[in-house]
């Protein structure tokens, strides 16, 4: 309790800009728990703040060596590029880094934890913590001795405050990040105009991924939830790592398979009211299906027990309904975040409607049986979609009376 008092009064020092009398509470933290990394980094940076960098130097290098042998690679090169800005003399922890991955093969930079994962496994070793399964792969895969110590020199330290944004919507994807130190939160507008979080990114994290691959400005908007260490690659270092290490790629684009998806389910209406970290869980249940242009998706009248979500891409819809001789009236476009077929998770009702890719569409594929264990947890899914299916049913017989003959 006292220690939770004592951060409380380091927290307000830190707020009101007293970095002296920070310092002094951040000194006592570290004394009473030496081994919390986050109190040790905070105190190193304050004594940077006041003007100690001799002392700062020596803290963060003690820091970095830590992260090192316990492999926190992420963490280290980050902690590195500090020590580097305040004295270019002091490459330590570069060749200590250098020589660890040497020693310990391509495993050691496969997976990384967080340092939170690791205070609570205190009975693991360093080497075999940092290859658990913690489904945390970062971009060090396959890089050791030089070729390590060739791209930290290639990574661009970037300092982010509290609540700063990162990168926001429409700006160039011209860096992929990567998070040394500190929380990163992802945002998207729904179809409301309203941000949602979609992603909670921690330490060893990347990011930008989207708007990179894509050569396209952000669709969404990345800020700092905590104090941040960022390290950035830009696009001539990354084609040329990419050249030499093909695998680099094909790592950053899983990830944005599962971020993409992470964002359409959080602008999609369906899905408001379940919280950030289920929709990230339910994200496991869809299954992805690729049509291109003027592929049939689903035909009216023959029965399905699936929903689909539109990843990326657009679909035209139509009926025969009322149509003379059985024409098929077009119903409109759908585009990313919308979804169609919830009739069928609803009834046994064959297609009420024919879907067309426009263009190659990238579909979310989501069957009655997964639909029905989501919604028992999240009751409000089903009446969400029993009220949009209920409103399309009476837009489509708007649309088809227009069109009736007087």
């Amino acid at each position: 309790m006292a220690n939770e008092k004592l951060k409380g009064k380091a927290k307000r020092a830190l707020l009101d800009g007293k970095y002296k009398r920070a310092l002094g509470f951040f000194d006592e933290l570290h004394k009473l728990e030496p081994d919390d990394l986050r109190t040790h980094v905070k105190l190193a940076e304050l004594r940077e703040k006041t003007g100690d960098t001799e002392e700062a130097v020596t803290d963060y290098i003690h820091i970095a060596s830590i992260y090192a042998e316990q492999g926190f690679v992420v963490q280290a090169i980050a902690i590195n590029k500090i020590v580097l800005r305040l004295d270019p003399e002091r490459t330590e922890i570069k060749e200590r880094l250098k020589t660890l991955s040497s020693e310990r093969g391509d495993d050691w930079a496969i997976r990384t934890v967080s340092p939170k994962d690791q205070m609570q496994a205190p009975g693991i070793s360093g080497k075999d913590r940092a290859k658990l399964s913690f489904e945390r792969t970062p971009l060090l895969s396959g890089l050791s001795g030089d070729e390590l110590e060739a791209f930290i020199d290639s990574l661009q330290l970037r300092h982010v405050d509290a609540e700063e944004l990162i990168f926001r919507e429409g700006d160039h994807g011209n860096y992929l990040y990567l998070i040394g130190m500190g929380n990163v939160l992802l945002r998207a507008k729904d179809s409301q105009g309203r941000k949602r979080v979609f992603s909670h990114l921690c330490e060893g994290d990347f990011f930008g991924e989207y708007a990179f691959m894509s050569r396209a400005p952000h669709s969404d908007e990345a800020i700092a939830e905590t104090d941040c260490s960022v390290l950035m690659i830009d696009r001539v270092t990354f084609d040329e790592w990419v050249e030499k290490y093909p695998g680099i790629q094909s790592t950053i684009e899983d990830f944005y398979r599962q971020r993409v998806l992470a964002r359409v389910l959080a602008i999609t209406p369906v899905f408001e009211g379940v919280p950030t970290d289920a929709r990230l869980a339910l994200a496991d249940h869809f299954k992805l299906r690729t049509f291109e242009q003027g592929g049939v998706v689903i035909r009216e009248g023959e029965t399905g027990d699936t929903f689909y979500l539109i990843r990326s891409g657009s679909v035209d819809l139509s009926t025969s309904g009322m149509g003379k001789d059985g024409d098929q009236v077009a119903l409109g476009k759908m585009g990313e975040g919308e979804f169609f077929g919830e009739v069928a998770l609803l009834t046994d009702k064959p297609r009420t409607a024919t879907v067309v890719a426009c263009e190659k569409v990238e579909l979310m594929e989501l069957a009655r049986s997964d639909f029905d264990q989501i919604a028992e947890r999240f009751p409000s899914i089903r009446k969400i979609v029993e009220a949009y299916q209920k409103q399309r049913v009476q837009d489509t017989i708007k649309i088809l009376l227009s069109r009736k003959p007087g």
